[in-house]
């Protein structure tokens, strides 16, 4: 597909997916599947294209060509007691070609009525990766330099999402000066707003950057350390 052939989400990707949030069901989606085709995939799969290309020019070095990647819209209901068989929002991740989603540094666009978000990091850290992350924390000269990345970051406007133990992981001090981040088990850079009117229209594509340009210094460091 063609880089130039986005032209903004329609205005009835909103109305979908609110509706779909009302009648997530099975008859009332494949009576709406073409809806779904014209306002969410076929849009959705533009954008992707577009954006990984812009990101791909905006990227810290070394991650190479990206490629933008629909999350599928058909929950996973096999261990939940939420047996609803939609997911209401949209998800597209940006990650090097041929890496696993949430496997490897990269960015995130995510649209749920009437919120949208753009993010960088890693929701969570594979197992053989956390390690690496304390360690490079611990240390004087990458923990520094991490926390700087956040500060500036968050001087932006964006969140930090990513603790997830209540203490210090055994073998680290837990009087340590970044025992905060010590406890993180993913590092996510995110912007998360009202929809703006430019959703609709192909600056769609700037717009993202200039929040995504935000988020490159954590998305470096992360990715110094996943290939350290």
């Amino acid at each position: 597909m063609s880089t130039d052939s986005f032209i903004g989400f329609p205005e009835g990707i909103s109305t979908f997916l609110t509706d779909l949030a009302a009648n997530n069901n099975k008859p009332w989606f494949e009576a709406h599947r073409r809806e779904y085709e014209q306002n969410l995939l076929e849009p959705s799969r533009a954008f992707a294209d577009a954006m990984a290309d812009r990101l791909t020019q905006l990227a810290p070095p070394g991650l190479g060509d990206l490629q933008g990647s629909m999350f599928r819209i058909y929950r996973d209901v096999r261990f939940s007691k939420d047996k609803t068989p939609y997911k209401t929002h949209l998800g597209i991740a940006f990650n090097a070609a041929g890496s696993p989603k949430g496997e490897s540094p990269g960015y995130y666009f995510h649209l749920e009525p009437p919120r949208m978000m753009a993010g960088a990091g890693m929701h969570g850290f594979p197992k053989e990766f956390l390690t690496a992350y304390r360690d490079a924390v611990a240390d004087d000269r990458l923990g520094s330099r991490l926390r700087r990345a956040i500060d500036d970051a968050t001087a932006a406007g964006n969140e930090i999402w990513g603790e997830s133990y209540k203490r210090v992981p055994a073998g680290y001090d837990p009087n340590h000066p970044r025992a905060d981040l010590l406890r993180y088990g993913g590092l996510f850079v995110a912007t998360t707003e009202d929809i703006p009117d430019v959703l609709h229209s192909p600056a769609l594509v700037d717009y993202c950057a200039s929040r995504y340009a935000t988020m490159g210094s954590v998305l470096a460091w992360l990715l110094d350390v996943s290939v350290a």
